[in-house]
Protein backbone atom coordinates (compact mmCIF):
# COMPACT_ATOMS: atom_id res chain seq x y z
CA UNK A 1 0.00 0.00 0.00
CA UNK A 2 1.47 3.63 -1.00
CA UNK A 3 2.01 6.20 1.73
CA UNK A 4 0.85 9.87 1.15
CA UNK A 5 4.01 11.77 1.05
CA UNK A 6 4.17 14.25 3.87
CA UNK A 7 3.39 17.39 3.56
CA UNK A 8 3.21 20.59 5.84
CA UNK A 9 -0.01 22.50 5.81
CA UNK A 10 -0.38 26.16 4.92
CA UNK A 11 -1.22 28.13 8.19
CA UNK A 12 -4.69 28.98 6.26
CA UNK A 13 -5.01 25.32 6.22
CA UNK A 14 -5.13 25.13 10.16
CA UNK A 15 -6.62 28.06 11.26
CA UNK A 16 -9.84 29.09 9.66
CA UNK A 17 -9.61 32.68 11.11
CA UNK A 18 -6.05 32.79 9.20
CA UNK A 19 -8.07 31.54 6.31
CA UNK A 20 -10.31 34.10 6.69
CA UNK A 21 -7.84 37.12 6.63
CA UNK A 22 -6.01 35.69 4.07
CA UNK A 23 -9.61 35.80 1.83
CA UNK A 24 -10.49 38.64 2.87
CA UNK A 25 -7.12 40.56 1.79
CA UNK A 26 -6.92 38.55 -1.55
CA UNK A 27 -10.56 39.95 -2.45
CA UNK A 28 -9.64 43.50 -0.67
CA UNK A 29 -6.41 43.46 -3.72
CA UNK A 30 -9.02 42.30 -6.76
CA UNK A 31 -10.61 45.46 -5.35
CA UNK A 32 -8.22 47.66 -5.38
CA UNK A 33 -7.10 46.44 -8.78
CA UNK A 34 -10.50 46.71 -10.47
CA UNK A 35 -10.56 50.44 -8.77
CA UNK A 36 -7.20 50.97 -10.32
CA UNK A 37 -8.55 50.43 -13.34
CA UNK A 38 -11.52 51.97 -13.14
CA UNK A 39 -10.05 55.27 -11.98
CA UNK A 40 -7.42 54.85 -15.03
CA UNK A 41 -10.35 54.84 -17.53
CA UNK A 42 -12.23 57.96 -15.90
CA UNK A 43 -8.88 59.84 -16.10
CA UNK A 44 -8.54 59.18 -19.75
CA UNK A 45 -11.59 60.20 -20.29
CA UNK A 46 -11.68 63.18 -18.40
CA UNK A 47 -7.52 64.00 -20.12
CA UNK A 48 -9.78 63.74 -23.65
CA UNK A 49 -12.23 66.14 -23.09
CA UNK A 50 -11.87 69.91 -22.81
CA UNK A 51 -12.08 71.68 -19.97
CA UNK A 52 -15.74 73.16 -19.00
CA UNK A 53 -16.28 76.59 -18.89
CA UNK A 54 -19.09 76.36 -16.44
CA UNK A 55 -20.89 74.38 -14.25
CA UNK A 56 -23.03 71.45 -14.98
CA UNK A 57 -26.12 73.40 -14.08
CA UNK A 58 -25.17 75.99 -16.21
CA UNK A 59 -24.39 73.74 -18.74
CA UNK A 60 -27.96 72.05 -18.36
CA UNK A 61 -29.67 75.28 -18.55
CA UNK A 62 -27.84 76.51 -21.96
CA UNK A 63 -29.13 73.41 -23.08
CA UNK A 64 -25.82 71.96 -23.45
CA UNK A 65 -25.45 68.99 -21.25
CA UNK A 66 -24.45 65.63 -22.78
CA UNK A 67 -26.57 63.54 -23.92
CA UNK A 68 -27.13 59.82 -23.24
CA UNK A 69 -23.01 60.01 -22.06
CA UNK A 70 -21.45 61.23 -18.66
CA UNK A 71 -20.52 64.97 -18.27
CA UNK A 72 -17.17 65.88 -17.02
CA UNK A 73 -18.63 66.80 -13.73
CA UNK A 74 -20.02 63.50 -13.47
CA UNK A 75 -16.23 61.95 -14.20
CA UNK A 76 -15.38 64.26 -11.86
CA UNK A 77 -17.50 62.94 -9.39
CA UNK A 78 -17.19 59.12 -10.04
CA UNK A 79 -13.16 60.40 -9.87
CA UNK A 80 -13.29 61.67 -6.67
CA UNK A 81 -15.40 58.68 -5.30
CA UNK A 82 -13.05 56.28 -6.70
CA UNK A 83 -10.04 57.46 -5.06
CA UNK A 84 -11.79 57.50 -1.78
CA UNK A 85 -12.73 54.38 -2.02
CA UNK A 86 -9.04 53.94 -2.64
CA UNK A 87 -7.95 55.21 0.37
CA UNK A 88 -10.53 53.19 2.38
CA UNK A 89 -9.18 49.78 0.73
CA UNK A 90 -5.49 50.86 1.32
CA UNK A 91 -6.71 51.34 4.91
CA UNK A 92 -8.68 48.00 4.92
CA UNK A 93 -5.32 46.15 3.47
CA UNK A 94 -3.40 47.59 6.52
CA UNK A 95 -5.46 46.35 9.10
CA UNK A 96 -5.84 42.88 7.95
CA UNK A 97 -1.82 43.42 7.45
CA UNK A 98 -2.07 43.58 10.78
CA UNK A 99 -4.78 40.98 11.64
CA UNK A 100 -2.45 38.48 9.40
CA UNK A 101 0.26 39.19 11.47
CA UNK A 102 -1.17 38.69 14.80
CA UNK A 103 -2.78 35.63 14.05
CA UNK A 104 0.48 34.11 12.23
CA UNK A 105 1.85 33.05 15.54
CA UNK A 106 -1.63 31.10 16.48
CA UNK A 107 -1.76 29.58 12.67
CA UNK A 108 1.92 29.12 12.82
CA UNK A 109 1.96 26.60 16.34
CA UNK A 110 -1.11 24.44 14.96
CA UNK A 111 1.40 23.91 11.66
CA UNK A 112 4.39 22.72 14.15
CA UNK A 113 1.72 20.72 16.00
CA UNK A 114 0.83 19.09 13.23
CA UNK A 115 4.08 18.44 11.99
CA UNK A 116 5.64 17.50 15.20
CA UNK A 117 5.45 13.67 14.74
CA UNK A 118 6.51 14.12 10.85
CA UNK A 119 9.47 16.07 11.71
CA UNK A 120 10.36 13.95 14.41
CA UNK A 121 10.23 10.81 12.22
CA UNK A 122 12.54 12.39 9.60
CA UNK A 123 14.60 13.20 12.21
CA UNK A 124 15.00 9.87 13.74
CA UNK A 125 15.93 8.71 10.21
CA UNK A 126 18.90 11.33 10.11
CA UNK A 127 20.20 9.96 13.24
CA UNK A 128 20.06 6.11 12.15
CA UNK A 129 21.99 6.94 8.92
CA UNK A 130 24.57 9.00 10.88
CA UNK A 131 24.50 6.01 13.17
CA UNK A 132 25.08 4.01 10.57
CA UNK A 133 27.98 6.34 9.00
CA UNK A 134 30.05 6.25 12.58
CA UNK A 135 29.70 2.50 12.69
CA UNK A 136 31.48 2.25 8.91
CA UNK A 137 34.11 5.35 9.90
CA UNK A 138 34.83 2.70 12.79
CA UNK A 139 35.49 0.38 10.63
CA UNK A 140 37.15 2.39 7.94
CA UNK A 141 39.51 3.32 10.57
CA UNK A 142 40.20 0.10 12.28
CA UNK A 143 41.38 -1.04 8.95
CA UNK A 144 43.46 2.42 8.44
CA UNK A 145 45.08 1.95 11.39
CA UNK A 146 46.22 -1.86 11.00
CA UNK A 147 47.79 -0.76 8.08
CA UNK A 148 49.92 2.15 10.19
CA UNK A 149 50.38 -0.52 13.01
CA UNK A 150 51.86 -2.71 10.31
CA UNK A 151 54.32 -0.09 8.52
CA UNK A 152 52.21 -0.97 5.40
CA UNK A 153 52.55 1.79 2.37
CA UNK A 154 48.41 1.85 1.48
CA UNK A 155 48.46 4.86 -0.07
CA UNK A 156 47.76 2.97 -3.69
CA UNK A 157 44.68 2.27 -2.09
CA UNK A 158 43.99 6.13 -2.19
CA UNK A 159 43.21 6.97 1.68
CA UNK A 160 40.06 9.02 2.21
CA UNK A 161 39.95 12.14 4.54
CA UNK A 162 37.23 11.62 6.36
CA UNK A 163 37.86 15.41 8.67
CA UNK A 164 34.42 16.57 7.44
CA UNK A 165 32.67 14.38 9.88
CA UNK A 166 35.23 15.82 12.95
CA UNK A 167 36.70 13.93 15.20
CA UNK A 168 35.88 9.95 15.15
CA UNK A 169 34.50 9.72 18.87
CA UNK A 170 33.49 13.23 19.31
CA UNK A 171 32.79 14.45 16.06
CA UNK A 172 29.76 16.04 14.03
CA UNK A 173 28.21 12.92 13.97
CA UNK A 174 28.05 12.81 17.58
CA UNK A 175 27.08 16.35 17.89
CA UNK A 176 23.86 15.93 16.13
CA UNK A 177 23.27 12.63 17.50
CA UNK A 178 23.10 13.97 20.74
CA UNK A 179 21.34 17.23 19.98
CA UNK A 180 18.76 15.02 18.74
CA UNK A 181 18.75 12.54 21.98
CA UNK A 182 18.44 15.87 23.88
CA UNK A 183 14.87 17.12 21.70
CA UNK A 184 14.03 13.67 22.17
CA UNK A 185 13.73 12.98 19.17
CA UNK A 186 15.76 9.36 19.77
Amino acid sequence: MKTEKFRVPALGDLDPIYKDFETRRSLLLEKQTENTRAQRSVEEKLATRPAAQYSENVANLLGEAASGGETEHGLAEKLKTLRAEARDIEIALSVIGRRIEEQSVKANKLVVEASRKEFGRRVAAVVHALQGVAAARAEYDALRYQFEDLDIRWSTLGPMSLGFLGEANDGHVQRVIKEARDLGYV
